[in-house]
């Protein structure tokens, strides 16, 4: 029990730290709204400057479970001192009872099953992962630090630093918990929207259409960000049409701000700002309110693009590389990874319909039939405000193709079912597919249709919430990543990294985790085990250059024609005088047109890394190495796989080199030689699933590879790298 009075606190905390600062800021707006207009608006005012609070106090070395218990409090009290925490007398009018009756039956089960899932333990993929593995992190550093090993972590991170105060009281299912406030939230402030503007009926569906939607509830209820994007998207929204009424300057900043955070949850929501200026520039004419609102957003934003642009050598990083080129991550991982974004392995983009609506796996979750219905929202473009609504709607769902999971789609929702719901629906036919919706909604009724292991909830689990069920129990059944991260944090000592192919639940232990493609460093790694298996990725290619000798103090290899398709990589690269090697020096310089800091491994004497361009071949870009002072040369050896063309590639500056090539045997002990080169790297274990394709290798040939078993999981196992002249040991297992 004493486990779920924590959790409780630490979302309360949390919950309360936000309400009391936004409280703090709305009254000093001297924007006053109806009572449930404020209360809803300082709440996400207040989460916003509170993430920026929790940013700031991150590079003071300030996250501490004190500091987090302590902070609330004093804003609370604060907030007392001053007054703020009064609220409005006025207050909308009230719902009729069959409104009423209809939220609570609809409503009220859906309610149970959110929260005891959000109390029960985290077992969603990314924020057992990455999400809550960052902010663990953060927390047992006590500070906010750059984290290179991970694409994520240069991500804005608006609901991390809501989730890191949550998560230091409460652990994981507390922050599980903040997310679920907002999930809360979204719908009661579209009916708030709707109840002002004379549409309660239409408010009430369209508001019951997006919390009882499946997708939206298991998101909502896990350490994720999509639903507190949706209500500060919502939010701004709400109150630009708030403003056109009253034309308040202190709703500017509120807008402003609030347009800002949500490009601190996340990028493709940033399209908030542009949105604020545009609305507002129309409205007044005038430079000043438009300055206002810009102003404000950029408190919000700058702090994160400032942070990436020390850390990262890129503002917007981990995207724009090609903009922003930086050792951390590669143009080619950042078109390889958006383009399975924008597919999912998807044969046509013609199933997204389907697949969204009603099968839920490919795409990770389900909207429900209900949506089948969304065309008809067209019918509302006959009005002024459902044409404002669609036009909401196209803006906010203008960046799903660029990730087509069905969680992307949550955003523009809420606008989608209020034009929806705006249409002249016969009450009865109105009701009829509420309560379809909401049937067709709830875990045992989704077994009837789609398919069964996409991402959804199953049941309520209010014993497992009140941990009368202990949470080992249900992490092992429901997180299949979770047995093997218990085994890593019993094992792995203070300091080691472990290597994986695939995210494992990081969240749940102290190790860190080094994910192959996460990172310019994880694609090293991840590229040395393939190029040790993969018979056509071995270096079995000898490319020579042979002419009359010369002094050289720079030798440079480079393409001679554009090839967008193809992509150059050079395993070593030798430079040789009356056939024998020139010893390499420390004082030789490598340098390459793209990926430059890769350029060293195509000097380093191993057979399993390699130098490889961060871009498609381009006329005269290349690889060059400074030989400090001039030298005798008369051939340079490339060695390469046999995989990529070699006939474009020659000598900058020798033209009459005369070129052959010739496939040799690759060299033997290349499992071993991987191994070498995570140990150079302080990676010292292994976890491999029994997915992937190099497992059944690892198991049969743990002596090719010098490791040993230390135990399975499930589908996992971790291994041991052996050190040099180590012998295995016998252990449990």
């Amino acid at each position: 029990m004493s486990e779920v009075i924590y959790l409780l606190l630490g979302w309360a905390a949390t919950v309360g730290g936000c309400y009391t600062l936004g409280r703090i800021l709305w009254t000093r707006l001297a924007a006053p709204l109806l009572r449930e207009e404020e209360i809803a608006f300082s709440f996400l005012l207040g989460a916003a400057a509170y993430a920026m609070v929790l940013f700031a106090l991150g590079f003071a070395h300030g996250y501490y479970r004190g500091v987090f218990i302590a902070l609330p409090v004093v804003l609370g009290l604060a907030a007392w001192r001053l007054g703020a925490l009064t609220l409005p007398a006025e207050r909308l009018a009230p719902l009729e009872p069959a409104l009423r009756r209809l939220l609570w039956l609809l409503g009220g089960p859906f309610a149970v099953l959110y929260l005891s899932n959000a109390m029960a333990p985290e077992i969603s993929p990314d924020g057992s992962t990455y999400h809550l593995g960052l902010v663990a992190r953060y927390a047992r550093e006590h500070a906010l630090i750059p984290v290179y090993t991970s694409i994520y972590a240069a991500l804005s991170q608006g609901m991390e630093m809501l989730f890191l105060p949550a998560f230091s009281i409460g652990r994981h299912s507390a922050a599980g918990m903040v997310h679920a406030t907002f999930l809360f939230l979204l719908p009661w402030m579209m009916l708030n929207w709707a109840r002002r503007r004379g549409h309660a009926t239409a408010g009430a569906a369209a508001a019951l259409i997006v919390f009882l939607t499946p997708v939206v509830g298991v998101d909502g209820i896990s350490a994720y960000n999509d639903l507190a994007g949706a209500a500060a998207v919502f939010a701004v929204f709400a109150l630009l049409d708030r403003w056109d009424e009253s034309r308040a300057p202190g709703l500017l900043y509120a807008i402003g701000l609030l347009a800002g955070f949500c490009y601190g949850i996340k990028y493709t929501l940033a399209l908030a700002v542009p949105l604020a200026l545009a609305w507002v520039g129309w409205r007044e004419r005038r430079w000043r309110p438009v300055l206002t609102v810009a102003a404000c957003a950029a408190v919000m934003i700058l702090p994160w693009m400032a942070r990436n642009a020390v850390w990262w050598h890129n503002p917007v990083a981990p995207l724009f590389n090609a903009w922003f080129p930086n050792p951390y991550v590669h143009q080619w991982f950042e078109r390889e990874y958006t383009l399975s974004m924008k597919t999912y392995n998807l044969p046509s983009r013609w199933m997204i319909p389907f697949e969204v609506t009603l099968q839920g796996q490919a795409l990770g979750g389900r909207l429900g039939p209900v949506y089948l219905l969304a065309p008809l929202a067209l019918a509302s473009l006959r009005t002024a405000l459902g044409r404002r609504l669609l036009l909401l709607w196209a803006i906010f769902t203008a960046t799903y193709f660029s990730n087509v999971g069905t969680r992307f789609l949550i955003p523009g929702l809420p606008f989608l079912t209020l034009a929806l719901a705006l249409l002249p629906w016969p009450r009865l036919l109105l009701t009829g597919v509420l309560l379809a919706h909401g049937i067709l909604s709830w875990p045992d009724a989704m077994k009837w249709y789609g398919e069964q292991q996409g991402w959804r909830l199953e049941k309520v689990v209010w014993r497992e919430a009140l941990r009368i069920k202990p949470a080992e129990d249900f992490l092992r059944n429901h997180l299949p990543s979770y047995p093997i991260v218990r085994l890593v944090d019993a094992t792995v000592p203070a300091g080691r990294r472990v290597f994986s192919f695939q995210q494992i639940a990081e969240a749940y232990c102290h190790a860190e985790i080094l994910v192959g493609f996460q990172s310019a460093q994880g694609e090293v790694f991840r590229d040395a085990v393939n190029n040790a298996l993969r018979e056509e990725r071995k270096p079995a290619l000898q490319v020579r250059y042979q002419f009359p000798a010369r002094p050289l103090s720079q030798v440079r290899a480079i393409v001679s024609r554009d090839w967008p398709e193809a992509r150059w990589s050079v395993h070593e690269m030798r430079v040789l005088h009356a056939g024998k090697e020139i010893p390499r020096s420390p004082h030789w310089r490598a340098t390459a047109s793209s990926a430059p800091e890769t350029a060293p491994l195509a000097f380093d004497n191993s057979p399993v890394t390699r130098w490889s361009a961060d871009v498609p071949w381009r006329r005269n870009h290349g690889l060059a190495l400074d030989l400090g002072r001039p030298q005798m040369v008369d051939e340079v050896v490339l060695e390469m796989s046999p995989d990529q063309p070699w006939e474009g590639i020659v000598l900058d500056g020798i033209p009459e080199a005369r070129v052959s090539a010739r496939h040799v045997p690759p060299p033997t002990g290349l499992r071993r030689i991987v191994m070498e080169e995570l140990l150079a790297r302080n990676v010292h274990y292994i976890v491999a699933a029994a997915d992937e394709y190099w497992y059944r290798d690892l198991r049969t040939r743990m002596d090719y590879w010098g490791i040993e078993e230390l135990g399975t999981r499930g589908n996992h196992t971790l291994y041991r790298i052996l050190l040099p002249g180590e012998n295995p040991t016998i252990m449990v297992r």
